[in-house]
């Protein structure tokens, strides 16, 4: 089967949200980055010609991510790099001081996003890709501001790939390293009695360091394990779950629209070379909506949900 997507290789983001839920600090959550692919489509389907696109599921392959963190020698913890705010003027002495601020959590980042796109054929193609050109740089990407490069907007394609074809797909990763696709790894977090979701989190993350020390008891090193199996795991943000159900607030951003208190979803994720996937879908990502528990995800196309579409 023949599907068609837009590549759009090592676009350079500065300053994204690097704070992906309320307790988490890392990648950006996957909310922001189909939130910017829902966002691009919404632009690109306002030109008459263009309204039947549809950008059904995308994937998110890093090639760099810079926490903004500094960490001093000696110390174990790093602290997050503030951002120089104008000196303000103090009303009780008259002196120019450095004004209060929140600490955000900042990183810089290089990605590639893989799209895939539905009725898109014919002269529309050349059409689209120009409106993508157009378009895409207005947006932030997790909050962050997309930096280009002369004539990196050129490199924005849509290409079609047959997936039944060995060759076709192994082009297309080819194109994507190097880099690490993020996929989901919700298996890895094992319930426990007595512990909570965040506890299994934890867990499912930790790293041991345990001292090896000689026959005469003297300490000769650290020895490191991980709990989970060996991989670049990361705490990913994927969704919210709603708290209060549909309701009506005073001053709310718009009454055209529910409103609902929620909570974020926070689960594992791991960093995979895209050639260490079996097919292109393992690594794409779309909405999920699941009425009756109030869960609003962003769901991974993993292998158990392949098998299920086949």
């Amino acid at each position: 089967m023949i599907t068609k997507y837009l590549m759009i290789p090592h676009l350079q983001i500065q300053n994204a949200n690097a704070a992906s839920s309320p307790y988490t600090v890392g990648f950006p959550a996957m909310t922001a980055w189909l939130g910017m692919v829902h966002a691009l489509q919404r632009r690109i389907q306002c030109r008459e010609e263009l309204k039947k696109i549809s950008m059904t599921r995308a994937a998110v392959i890093c090639h760099t991510c810079d926490l903004q963190v500094f960490h001093d020698e000696g110390n174990f913890y790093s602290s997050l790099i503030g951002t120089a705010n104008p000196l303000k003027k103090s009303r009780k002495t008259g002196e120019f001081e450095r004004p209060p601020f929140v600490e955000e959590a900042r990183c810089h980042l290089e990605v590639s996003l893989l799209v895939e796109l539905e009725e898109v054929s014919g002269s529309i193609e050349q059409i689209f890709e120009e409106t993508v050109r157009q378009e895409l740089p207005r947006l932030k990407a997790a909050g962050g501001d997309i930096v280009l490069r002369h004539g990196e907007q050129q490199d924005w394609r849509v290409i079609a790939v047959d997936n039944d074809e060995e060759k076709d797909v192994r082009r297309l990763k080819a194109r994507l390293m190097p880099g690490y696709a993020i996929i989901e790894r919700q298996d890895l977090l094992r319930h426990e009695e007595g512990k909570d979701a965040l506890d299994c989190l934890l867990n499912a993350m930790q790293v041991q360091y345990t001292a090896n020390r000689d026959a005469d008891g003297n300490f000769t090193g650290w020895q490191r394990t991980k709990v989970s199996a060996n991989g670049w795991l990361v705490p990913l943000a994927v969704g919210f779950r709603d708290l209060s159900g549909s309701l009506q607030v005073k001053e709310q951003r718009s009454y055209e629209y529910e409103h609902h208190f929620v909570e974020p979803l926070v689960t594992v994720g791991e960093f995979v070379m895209p050639y260490r996937l079996a097919s292109i879908q393992e690594m794409m990502w779309e909405y999920d909506y699941d009425e009756a528990d109030g869960l609003y995800l962003c769901r991974n196309m993993g292998e158990k949900d392949l098998r299920g579409e086949e």
